[in-house]
């Protein structure tokens, strides 16, 4: 038997261990896994050389087509970072919340991506009933919902509306993603320290407290618990939102909870120090809230952890250094989510098991694509991510693909950095080079 490509002399990593063993690809797919004696010919063998191995990176939260990035930018920054399939969600640049949105944005994206992709769809206010379940038919791996506004471009739900639609997932067995702030505090707030004047960076923080998300977040766990309704807090920064979800659970609702790679790392003082550079919602909290989620990701208590890409140019940045509330919300982080994800593992707060379970195992589960996605495994799609955990390095704003050009961790040092990342067989990106043609990426509907 002889192959197209074998991995060998390999650390293999999974939630549950890793193992000195080598992979087998046919086709584009997983066909053994063995130590290095029992591995068959191949066409092209890439030594590892020790190195660790992760299942490819799962992002479950991007947002590509925010100029000035485009899918075709934005796919090739999740290459470069070791992303290998990146979940869009829906955006106001470009909806998603009926089929014929949906099916346009999936040409869209077939025409463009560097890497193998899901699309998230979008729960808007004043589309009939059976949208989402259309939209769930044709493949789509969650709905998103706003509890707070998202813009005159995004008809908000309000609460019946949202029980309704949740109602309308669970019938189908689809997946609401949620973006969990109250919106009448937010809107008060805004409202008050705008006819104060404030236009300093900490207005940001006081204008989405802690209260608004913990409020909303229960709020939406004790829908989904009512109605049955798979349900995915994303995005989140506070512990009680954590906390609560997991009581839920053992209550028998069907909750889970994603974090983002920004509040393992930065908190309000950022904030307050760098400004719109670092605007995103919800806002980060306190050092000690940002070490509690580090704890419950450690744990399992979070289920994924994803980007939440959001990569406004600077132009639109800098418009806050003046007055905050000018700044969108949004940062970069598809370059940056695996290498920062390493560091913690260099830390000592976070393990590569951990990795594999939160940014590939857990997320490929939740979404439906699982087990062609997410593991190394036979029969698996031949995702892979070479990493070296001595590597030592700088993250730059000139190393950047995204569009945007900058990264707000610019001039950070990292300990373990993506080597070399494989999407079905085909090195998709090695030294920082990304190899995956535009285009190249297929768009992967549920398998559940």
């Amino acid at each position: 038997m002889k192959v197209d490509l074998v991995v060998k002399n390999a650390r293999l990593v999974s939630p549950r261990g890793i193992v000195e063993a080598g992979v087998a690809i046919e086709d584009g797919v997983i066909v053994a896994v063995a130590r290095g004696a029992h591995l068959p010919g191949a066409d092209r063998v890439i030594d590892a050389g020790g190195m660790h191995v992760l299942p490819g990176l799962l992002d479950g939260h991007s947002h590509t087509f925010l100029p000035p990035e485009t899918p075709a930018t934005g796919t090739r920054a999740a290459a470069k970072g070791g992303v290998t399939t990146m979940l869009e969600m829906p955006g106001t640049q470009m909806g998603c919340f009926n089929l014929e949105q949906f099916r346009e944005k999936r040409r869209a994206m077939e025409e463009t991506a560097h890497v193998d992709f899901c699309l998230h769809a979008g729960c808007a206010s004043g589309f009939p009933e059976g949208t989402l379940t259309e939209m769930w038919g044709a493949g789509a791996t969650g709905a998103k919902f706003f509890i707070s506004s998202a813009g005159p471009r995004w008809p908000q739900t309000f609460d019946g509306e949202v029980i309704d639609r949740f109602r309308e997932l669970s019938r189908c067995g689809g997946l609401a993603l949620i973006h969990a702030e109250n919106d009448n505090i937010l809107r008060d707030n805004q409202r008050r320290l705008r006819d104060q004047g404030r236009k300093d960076y900490a207005s940001h923080l006081e204008g989405r407290p802690r209260v608004a998300e913990v409020e909303a977040g229960r709020r939406m766990i004790d829908y989904l618990k009512m109605t049955g309704c798979r349900g995915l807090i994303v995005h989140t920064g506070v512990p009680e939102t954590v906390w609560y979800s997991a009581q839920a659970r053992m209550e028998g609702a069907r909750t889970s909870v994603e974090t983002c790679t920004q509040y393992l790392y930065l908190t309000e003082d950022d904030i307050r120090e760098r400004g719109p550079w670092l605007k995103f919602a919800p806002p980060p909290r306190t050092k000690a809230d940002r070490d509690e989620i580090r704890r419950l990701l450690s744990l399992g208590w979070i289920d994924t952890v994803a980007t939440d890409h959001a990569p406004y140019g600077r132009d639109r940045k800098e418009a806050g250094l003046a007055d905050m509330w000018e700044a969108p919300n949004g940062i970069p982080g598809l370059d940056t989510h695996l290498p920062l994800l390493l560091d913690g593992v260099s830390q000592g707060w976070l393990t590569l098991e951990r990795i594999a379970a939160a940014a590939a195992e857990n997320p490929a589960r939740l979404y439906g694509v699982y087990p062609r996605k997410g593991v190394i495994h036979p029969g698996s799609d031949a995702d892979l991510v070479i990493v070296d955990m001595k590597a030592r390095r700088t993250i730059n704003n000139e190393d950047q693909v995204t569009a945007c050009g900058w990264t707000p961790y610019d001039g950070m040092k990292v300990e373990g950095w993506p080597r070399m990342s494989i999407i079905r067989g085909a090195v998709a990106m090695e030294d920082d080079q990304v190899h995956a043609e535009q285009g190249s990426g297929r768009f992967i509907p549920r398998l559940i």
